[in-house]
């Protein structure tokens, strides 16, 4: 019996549904997997730029390191060691933390560089620098200020304990002398100190460590006059 149109339409509508609905399958399928292959390039690309980012970042680092750096000593430089002291003062105006300031000059570097040449004379501000750097704390910042000019910031200290500390590194300096081409080359170095707290100057803090490095250099020349003098009478 021939099926009459209206069954024929229906039957059409029925195969059409269910071709529309496998269709709309199909579809969605290739969306969410269309979604997922975007996400996953998005979380790549997320990785990649925090990669540079990361990469960039120790790159300023770095730079950063070697501004504060004397190329020479390995110690911080001027530049270096007035940032670290900036942000101790700015530190103390909030804690009422204290501390001190030290500076160190070489005593007779010209007679150094002179008899021995500048080689030597390099020789010894490294040697003195590594010397500063290993009878200080690990939380104290040590520099090269420029020529045979050193200084060192103790945070958290007092002038009894900075005077103790001082008298060590000046025994330590005179102890442990340079061997340059098989003959020791004696190392000496006055050294002044000034406190610092809250509200505290930079400038003015660095003149009176610098002040009173000169008063000890002055002191300790006069002493060995006599000396001097004696010998060559002798």
């Amino acid at each position: 019996m021939e099926k009459s149109q209206i069954d024929l339409l229906i039957e059409l509508a029925a195969d059409f549904q269910h071709q529309t609905a496998i269709n709309n399958r199909a579809t969605e399928e290739t969306d969410e997997s269309e979604q997922r292959s975007a996400l996953s390039t998005l979380v790549d690309l997320a990785r990649d730029m925090q990669t540079r980012l990361d990469q960039q970042q120790n790159r300023i680092r770095q730079l950063e390191l070697m501004v504060e750096t004397d190329e020479l000593t390995g110690l911080y430089n001027r530049r270096g060691f007035m940032k670290r002291t900036r942000e101790a003062i700015s530190r103390a105006s909030r804690t009422d933390e204290r501390g001190i300031l030290v500076i160190a000059d070489l005593d007779g570097f010209k007679q150094i560089n002179d008899m021995h040449g500048h080689a030597a004379g390099d020789a010894v501000l490294r040697h003195f620098g590594q010397n500063l750097r290993t009878h200080t704390r690990s939380d104290d910042f040590v520099a090269r200020f420029g020529g045979d000019e050193f200084a060192i910031l103790m945070t958290g200290s007092d002038p009894a304990a900075a005077a103790k500390r001082i008298v060590q590194l000046q025994n330590a300096t005179e102890r442990f002398p340079l061997i340059w081409q098989g003959k020791a080359l004696s190392i000496r170095a006055s050294f002044g100190h000034a406190s610092f707290g809250a509200k505290c100057d930079i400038a003015d803090l660095i003149r009176e460590a610098d002040e009173a490095m000169y008063d000890q250099k002055h002191s300790r020349r006069k002493a060995s006059e006599p000396r001097k003098a004696d010998h060559n009478a002798a």
